[in-house]
């Protein structure tokens, strides 16, 4: 598959600030809803339990929204708000009667807006139930639970899956495409702990997939990517006991950047795999950067301390809050609330330590950043990797990217109130710093943060594990009724 030019991405990205609609997800089946008319739906409406919207409806035009407003242009022709499996599976069967392309919706998170369709949405957000089985070590999910209803669910417990730190995404995205977050380092991902789900075939079947049961389509749902092979319904996954945590967030001048990420990096790399980082630098316009650095290690405050030592010793921070928490008010410290518009990321992997020039280059380009309406700006994130991460070898599961030092994601955003020429010097930021960027990277990337403009995609986001996911995807899917752009 070719990549996008330049020149066709600022002209989408214009069109989107416009409101003009995208390109839709899918684009090996039909891109309209043809083959249903108005009977056709009325029968749909009959054959669930929960809600069928439409356009014009009640309730329709907020469901429609996907995350990423850019691609709110896309306007599915109707979507089923499942209330069960047994909704799930009627909405796929129809929609395969009535030769009607489909896409799957837990949460809506999906960067490259591929979780909504101009044919029939499958949305599962309103399953969210999750259950803790103390005496088995495990909870089950729902695959529209949000982070914030899986955490709720496991607080009373004292126990802890490694999820993410944005409270509206839903656990069936994040599992699918591996998961990760403030806990991975001394956890694993969120797809390692899984221990079983319940997926439904684009035939209509109902399986129980584990280690045991299923193993190889097992194999390719944890890292495989959602969206690829059915639809997941539910999830049980193993819990780890959690206590106090001690908590750090800390933020500097951008002057004090190369200096301060350098001695982060090494914190890191010296510190047990119970320490967590978040470190990157972001602006909201030309001159407007600034340094954080955000984590926990789940151990005593005072250990934190002096393994922050270094780092405060290098320059004073502007902010600086370093404290014992419980797990979950940590958590809660972490979740990220800014308000998302419009937004394009671009991800790499980073499998050596930094150099000083690379950090140079990451400085100079944030401060470029040229601004627009958003208040999340623009900028460059890294997520320390390693720990309970690498010890999973690249082939044991679908998710390959085991061996890095970091995940780097970089973003720029806008609102609807942006000028077209304010969304196209974004894009044209976000393109020619990645460029510069693109020297000290590695040619994987992480398929939760998934780019319309990545090149060779597939090698991207599953190396040498994609051969077999082809495979395993030609079997439990051969009419390819799960499909979209950059799908298995």
């Amino acid at each position: 598959m070719t990549s996008i030019t330049r020149r066709q991405l600022l002209v989408s990205a214009a069109a989107a600030a416009a409101g003009a609609p995208l390109a839709p997800a899918a684009a090996r089946r039909p891109a309209v809803a043809a083959g249903a008319n108005e009977r056709a739906w009325r029968e749909l409406e009959r054959r669930l339990h929960g809600r069928l919207l439409r356009p014009g409806g009640s309730g329709y035009a907020r469901a429609a929204l996907p995350f990423n407003r850019r691609y709110a242009g896309v306007r599915p022709a109707g979507i089923a708000r499942c209330a069960s499996e047994a909704d799930v599976r009627e909405a796929i069967l129809w929609a395969r009667e009535h030769e009607i392309p489909l896409a799957a919706r837990s949460g809506g998170h999906s960067y490259a807006g591929y979780s909504t369709t101009r044919g029939l949405l499958i949305d599962l957000g309103g399953m969210r139930q999750v259950h803790v089985d103390d005496e088995a070590g495990t909870v089950s999910a729902q695959s529209g639970a949000r982070n914030t209803n899986v955490y709720t669910g496991l607080q009373p417990h004292r126990v802890a899956i490694s999820a993410g730190r944005c409270p509206s995404v839903a656990i069936g995205g994040l599992a699918l495409g591996g998961g990760f977050g403030f806990s991975s380092r001394a956890m694993g991902l969120t797809c390692d702990s899984l221990a079983e789900t319940r997926l439904v075939t684009a035939d209509g079947r109902l399986l129980t997939v584990s280690a045991h049961r299923h193993p190889d389509l097992f194999w390719a749902l944890r890292g495989g990517g959602g969206g690829n092979f059915g639809i997941s319904t539910s999830f049980r996954f193993r819990t780890t006991p959690v206590s106090d945590v001690g908590l750090y967030d800390l933020a500097w001048d951008a002057e004090h950047a190369p200096r301060v990420m350098l001695a982060l990096q090494q914190m890191v790399r010296d510190a047990p795999h119970t320490l967590s980082c978040r470190m990157g630098m972001g602006s909201v316009g030309r001159g407007a950067a600034t340094v954080t650095a955000l984590g926990q290690l789940l151990g005593p405050v005072d250990e934190l301390r002096e393994l922050l030592g270094p780092v405060l010793a290098v320059a004073r921070p502007t902010r600086a809050l370093i404290a014992r928490r419980t797990f979950w008010q940590a958590k809660n410290h972490f979740f990220h609330n800014t308000p998302v518009d419009r937004f394009e990321v671009m991800s790499a992997f980073v499998e050596k330590p930094l150099t000083e020039q690379a950090i140079d280059t990451i400085a100079r380009g944030v401060d470029r950043y040229p601004g627009s309406s958003n208040p999340d700006g623009g900028g460059v994130a890294l997520y320390a990797w390693g720990g309970q991460i690498a010890r999973v070898a690249p082939q044991a599961t679908a998710f390959v990217h085991r061996e890095a030092e970091w995940l780097l994601a970089c973003d720029a955003s806008w609102t609807a109130k942006d000028s077209r020429g304010t969304v196209a010097r974004n894009l044209d930021w976000l393109q020619g710093f990645t460029h510069e960027l693109r020297p000290h990277l590695s040619h994987s990337a992480y398929q939760n943060f998934m780019d319309r403009t990545q090149p060779n995609w597939r090698r991207a986001y599953y190396g040498d594990n994609f051969a077999r996911l082809a495979r395993i995807k030609r079997r439990i899917d051969p009419d390819d009724v799960f499909s979209f752009r950059q799908g298995v």
